[in-house]
């Protein structure tokens, strides 16, 4: 079994063909290659690299480097909030704060998704601001952390 569909490889391929150089297409490919499998491991560098004719290195290193990269498989459903100035000086702390109890209540939860810290994910407008599964939800509020947790693991509200 390939680490990439072939559809995602020729997605890849046909990105890296309308872009000056390697590099330009890279940060793209690995979030194509992300849609993909889940997550960015070394499987998954190793054939980016290939497509694009680059060194392993230099795709692990840009793979690294981007908290949207994922370098682990995740659950089905994953959170990631902000911690960026803006959205800590507009209320992240208290988010997470709810978020660690909602969660810390039901081990079922902690299995249903994976939460995260982003550095920050450059939505200051939506501060504080959250991603579902790469859907920008924001900004969040403490009071309804729970409600919105469930709604999200349920389907609702991306």
């Amino acid at each position: 079994m390939s680490a990439l569909s072939a559809h995602a490889v020729d997605a890849i391929r046909r990105l890296a063909a309308d872009m000056p150089t390697p590099q330009s297409a890279l940060l793209s490919a690995l979030r194509m290659a992300q849609s993909d499998a889940g997550h960015v491991g070394s499987a998954q560098v190793q054939i980016v690299a290939e497509v694009l004719g680059l060194t392993p290195m230099q795709v692990e290193g840009v793979a690294r480097f981007y908290d949207l990269v994922t370098r682990e498989p995740t659950a089905p459903g994953r959170l990631r909030l902000c911690t960026g100035v803006v959205c800590v000086l507009r209320g992240a702390s208290a988010v997470d704060g709810a978020m660690a109890a909602a969660r810390g209540g039901d081990p079922a939860v902690a299995v249903a998704f994976t939460y995260e810290r982003a550095a920050c994910l450059g939505h200051c407008d939506h501060a504080p601001a959250a991603l579902w599964n790469d859907a920008l939800v924001g900004p969040l509020f403490p009071d309804n952390t729970p409600a919105q947790l469930t709604a999200w693991l349920a389907g609702e509200g991306e």
